[in-house]
């Protein structure tokens, strides 16, 4: 499977933005609703010899407010993502085996990444920042 053509493809399908960096890092802004968007970065990488996709929205900066408990709590309700640290911001993020993947899995996949992202966003900071 190319990651490109398939993020390409998605954000066709979704009305969003779609901009290749490399054959390993893709972003795609999809439309969470009339006048928000997130950004979505697709990556491909190698986890112990094995490929696999991964999909990262940042919602913020870590700081004092943020309720980790709830961010854990929140983790048990969602299917395909979850609430991360990394790299100093509050992210949400997905991650599959490229071998199992398939585009409906890849769309459903950032579809999540990209609403969690942007309500948290919004709970947590009030704005769009993406």
């Amino acid at each position: 499977m190319n990651l490109s053509l398939t993020m390409e493809k998605i954000a066709d399908e979704i009305n969003g933005k779609f901009l290749e960096y490399s054959a390993e890092n893709t972003i795609i802004t999809v439309p969470v609703t009339r006048y928000r968007y997130q950004n979505v970065t697709g990556y491909l990488i190698n986890r112990n010899n094995v490929k696999v996709v991964e999909f990262m929205s940042r919602i913020c900066e870590l700081n004092e407010s943020i309720d980790h408990k709830a961010m854990l709590e929140l983790n048990q309700e969602l299917f395909y993502s979850k609430v991360v640290i990394h790299e100093g911001y509050l992210k949400v993020a997905a991650a599959a085996l490229l071998d199992h993947c398939t585009e409906q899995l890849i769309k459903d996949m950032i579809l999540e990444v990209a609403k969690v992202a942007d309500e948290l966003e919004h709970e947590l900071v009030g704005a769009d920042i993406n």
